[in-house]
């Protein structure tokens, strides 16, 4: 059957919907009472995949933002679109085939419109996306890249100037802004793309062990190889010298761990009631929603107290979030299915203890 998809849509569906169980109920006060999720992407609006889309994200209460560049005005969404070239609009919105069997999963991807989007066409200006009255915009904001490698003109520098963008408004407005990128599987096997270059812009690196193994070219062995200690050390050697970036690697079963200046900070276990997985299909991308809505919440109650400095503390407690929000997707159906929030605050409360 056909569903609603794709790493950026599957994580906005489940922050959004963690925003809708645990959020809404904050005072009027509160910046987290204004938190919108707004969900950047390129699809064709006029063909079936496209308008699957776009009901899937009125649906689930999100803004979807289609950043695609035709001939066709309607496309548009922002301001200056004057310094973004035409092209033909006849490329269908972006599809994949999954097929999951025994645990395993494979992906027969066809790109579409996808393919063109690129880097310069990000929009930066939070405060005209979320409101026209500024005081009503959170003073935390956060971008999340998600599926780098699936996005080839993000590759290579062409993301990089928007992110120095973003970083510089930071600065002017005195604001708190924090970048979060998941790599994903690279189709090309080169495992590069540009993306060790980015990293002084990011602060979250959420990745899977398979990914980590491929970009730091930790020798092949048993996949069992990649939960050692010998492999946790050379991962946290390799980003040693990104001294502002988290990195958090996701572990399947065992969990997660969090590396920060080439030491492991925290190794987060998870539930052990899952036996069986439904469906594991967008575990990560559930994973890193958890990750972004524990972190984010933790900077609202302490009212960002540490300044621009990433707390240890709300890392924590977005690893606490993402492995319980990870755990309940696996035993859904469908990667863009979010979770009850019974199921969500067991596990959370099995995982804090």
């Amino acid at each position: 059957h056909k569903v609603a998809g794709g790493s950026g849509l599957n994580t906005a569906t489940h922050l959004s919907s963690l925003l809708g169980h645990f959020w809404t109920n904050k005072s009027r006060d509160d910046n987290l009472c204004t938190s919108k999720v707004n969900f950047q992407t390129v699809i064709n609006e006029n063909d079936d995949y496209g308008k699957m889309i776009a009901s899937h994200c009125s649906q689930h209460k999100f803004k979807l933002i289609n950043r695609r560049v035709s001939n066709h005005p309607s496309c548009y969404f922002g301001t200056d679109e004057g310094a973004l070239q035409s092209q033909k609009g006849d490329k269908s919105t972006g599809h994949c085939a999954v097929i999951v069997s025994k645990g395993d999963r494979s992906f027969m991807t066809h790109l579409g419109c996808m393919e063109d989007f690129r880097g310069s066409q990000i929009l930066t200006n939070f405060h005209d996306l979320n409101s026209s009255d500024r005081s009503a915009t959170p003073d935390h904001q956060h971008v999340h890249i998600a599926g780098y490698y699936n996005i080839p003109g993000f590759w290579d520098e062409e993301l990089a100037g928007k992110l120095a963008e973003i970083r510089e408004v930071q600065s002017e407005r005195n604001e708190k802004t924090t970048i979060s990128l998941v790599p994903q599987h690279d189709a090309t096997d080169e495992w590069d793309g540009g993306l060790l270059n980015i990293l002084q812009f990011i602060d979250f690196l959420i990745l899977s062990d398979e990914e980590a193994r491929n970009i730091t070219k930790y020798p092949s062995g048993e996949k069992d190889d990649r939960n050692n200690a010998d492999f946790l050390q050379h991962v946290a050697k390799f980003f040693r010298h990104n001294s502002q970036t988290y990195i958090i690697m996701t572990r399947g079963s065992k969990g997660a761990v969090a590396f920060c200046e080439g030491e492991v900070i925290h190794d987060q276990k998870t539930s052990p009631e899952i036996d069986n997985p439904t469906d594991p299909t967008g575990a990560g991308d559930a994973f890193a929603a958890g990750f972004l809505h524990g972190y984010l919440g933790y900077q609202a109650e302490t009212k960002g107290i540490g300044g621009s400095k990433i707390s240890p503390d709300a890392v924590k407690r977005g690893m606490q979030w993402a492995c319980a929000v990870g755990t309940c997707s696996v035993m859904v159906q469908g990667a863009s299915v979010p979770s009850k929030r019974e199921s969500i605050e067991r596990i959370l409360k099995s995982i804090s203890a």
